[in-house]
């Protein structure tokens, strides 16, 4: 019988055509894995993403749909998601698939063959070259120089937005408190720290259409201070 694997997707007001993308990377991944999809509706109003559902049904793709009508931020609606897997690993990723496939079918396939715990996705050099301009591309090159110098974790690239994780690795991540920008650094900065814990990173690529938002000030003085709340309470 295929490994089974539960692929949490966090939903809010996305594009309509979201579920092609999920739809191709199951026609790939149907072949190795049994998939599950677990999407969490984060509060986007229901008559938005059910005509998407619906094709998921009628397509006969194994899903779920978690749904509550206030927004409460992407590290809440992934831990409400991941809550709900029953898969032997969870991997989680943006409701569009902004990774290549093969990025994603090669995060499984070493969760599943390498039996580390936690896999995270790193992006290289390219990525802030071509798909990263401005303030956010300093931003993001200025957060990972602090993790890598100042905290010295091997995982640098905390915010990849594709991760995966066993039992052990779950158990991590539902323990997370943070609900929006930087609940995945504090996931990663929680595995590094616990020794029993096998992390390892992979390389993955973005598809060459997805476009970035840019970073609210107010956001970032919210995130700094998260940022301070993590690292306070994680001694």
């Amino acid at each position: 019988m295929p490994v089974s694997v539960d692929i949490v997707l966090p939903c809010y007001n996305p594009n309509e055509r979201w579920h092609l993308e999920l739809m191709k990377f199951h026609a790939v991944a149907k072949a190795n894995y049994q998939i599950n999809y677990i999407i969490v509706n984060d509060g986007t109003a229901i008559e938005r993403i059910s005509p998407q559902v619906d094709v998921l049904k009628r397509e006969n793709i194994p899903h779920q749909l978690v749904s509550y009508e206030e927004n409460r931020g992407k590290g809440f609606a992934l831990r409400r998601g991941v809550a709900e897997s029953r898969s032997d690993y969870a991997i989680y990723t943006d409701i569009d698939f902004p990774f290549t496939d093969e990025s994603s079918l090669a995060l499984i396939h070493k969760l599943v063959h390498e039996h580390s715990d936690v896999v995270a996705g790193f992006r290289e050099q390219e990525y802030y070259d071509n798909k990263m301009s401005g303030f956010r591309k300093l931003l993001s090159k200025a957060f990972r120089f602090f993790i890598k110098s100042v905290l010295k974790m091997p995982i640098t690239d905390t915010q990849c937005g594709l991760k995966g994780f066993n039992e052990k690795g779950k158990a991590h991540f539902l323990a997370t408190k943070t609900d929006r920008y930087l609940f995945d650094f504090e996931f990663i900065y929680s595995v590094c720290r616990n020794k029993t814990l096998k992390i390892q990173a992979i390389p993955v690529q973005l598809k060459d259409n997805v476009v970035f938002s840019k970073m609210k000030l107010k956001i970032l003085i919210q995130e700094t201070m998260n940022l301070l709340s993590i690292l306070l309470l994680k001694k």
